[in-house]
């Protein structure tokens, strides 16, 4: 059975009913691209395979539930709410608080996308709640509005970050990514070169809670160091405006980690074009040196790496076997991802589990990623 089956009945299960209303909402890899969104720079993101399912039906009184927590929440009567509701009660308060309305439901969720992974979970979330919403009571609301809302509704929830997830999310492509400008959200469709590599995300385990972590205190850096940019160039309207030379002017003004941030995200512009060009040519080589120098950069200059995910880039740098590696999402834990040969997919599989094991005292968690369209009810 397949895994959208399994889902579909699972929630037909929990609902009690045969025909509820199906949505898939995928997770998101991002290729190359990390902490440029907030940045109005570029990155290269794609949806994926993993995903959150929703099933629903007409109901009496609103009540989401999670099959995976076993537990109820009523948005309408429970002012607390537990910590899994939390992009749900986002997106919930930001519509009502819109004027927007729509029937009472019943609705069940799970899914096999990770959480704290850096896999946009908490998106996923979002912008699939979104879409059930703006189905249940005929909104009418466009994917660039609902985009805008979901952004907005996650925010509430305390993290700083772009718009690259919902982006993804809502408009993924099957096997391709999305080249996105994220100075004003527009985005093109770039073919993911077929081949024989093969992708694999590798997810440490290490559970993160962005809004626990220094994420949003990177963003607030990034704000800060506009604001003195912005002294001697007013003409920017983000830190991806710099050039390299006013980048280097502004070395004796700025901290020295704070420079290094920027130098950090003049860099991963770069590699996106540089990736884009890589994809162009099918030189995999290519593709897998732009993941690793982007990894130093996360390591070195903006600092955001851990030991766990560094372990895992240097298997990939020290090993004939794989192309490039690099740690993908917000940071401080999470998932890598990894360019490999197709055909050695296995043993490299395994000969990383097995080193990681040896230095952490547990395996990680290995799957092959396959490029997916986005939301789309089932």
């Amino acid at each position: 059975m397949s895994t959208e089956l399994i889902y579909k009945e699972l929630i037909k299960k929990r609902l009690a009913s045969s025909k509820p209303s199906f949505l898939r909402a995928p997770g998101r890899v991002n290729l190359i691209g990390e902490h440029t969104d907030y940045n109005q720079g570029l990155c290269l993101p794609a949806a994926f395979q993993k995903a959150i399912y929703f099933g629903y039906i007409s109901s009496g009184e609103s009540e989401i539930i999670s099959l995976r927590y076993n537990q109820s929440w009523f948005p309408k009567s429970q002012a607390s709410f537990p910590d899994w509701a939390i992009y749900f009660k986002g997106v919930w308060d930001l519509l009502r608080q819109k004027g927007y309305s729509w029937p009472d439901f019943k609705l069940a969720f799970d899914g096999d996308l990770p959480s704290g992974a850096g896999l946009s979970s908490s998106s996923a979330i979002s912008c699939g709640f979104m879409t059930v919403l703006n189905e249940l009571g005929t909104l009418n609301l466009t994917v660039e509005k609902m985009t805008e809302l979901a952004v907005a509704a996650e925010k509430a929830s305390g993290l700083e970050g772009g718009m690259m997830d919902q982006i993804s999310i809502f408009n993924g492509k099957l096997n391709h990514a999305l080249l996105i400008q994220c100075s004003d959200w527009n985005f093109k469709y770039i073919p993911i070169p077929e081949g024989p590599i093969c992708w694999l995300v590798i997810d440490t385990l290490v559970k993160h809670q962005l809004i626990h972590t220094d994420y949003n205190n990177r963003s607030r850096a990034c704000k800060a160091i506009l604001q003195i940019a912005k002294k001697a160039h007013p003409e920017i309207e983000s830190l991806s405006d710099l050039n390299w030379e006013q980048i280097k002017a502004l070395e004796n003004i700025l901290s020295k980690n704070h420079f290094k941030y920027l130098i950090y995200i003049n860099e991963e512009n770069q590699r996106v074009l540089e990736m884009i060009d890589a994809f162009e040519l099918k030189q995999f080589d290519s593709m897998g040196r732009c993941l690793l120098k982007g990894h130093e950069g996360l390591r070195k200059l903006y600092k955001v790496s851990c030991p766990e995910l560094d372990f895992l880039v240097d298997f990939a740098k020290n090993t004939p076997m794989a192309f490039g590696a690099r740690m993908m999402g917000g940071g401080f834990g999470g998932a890598s991802i990894h360019l490999i040969p197709e055909h050695l997919k296995l043993n490299y599989s395994h000969g990383i589990e097995n080193s990681f094991s040896n230095r952490f005292g547990y395996k990680p968690e290995v799957f092959e990623v396959k490029f997916e369209n986005g939301i789309q009810f089932i």
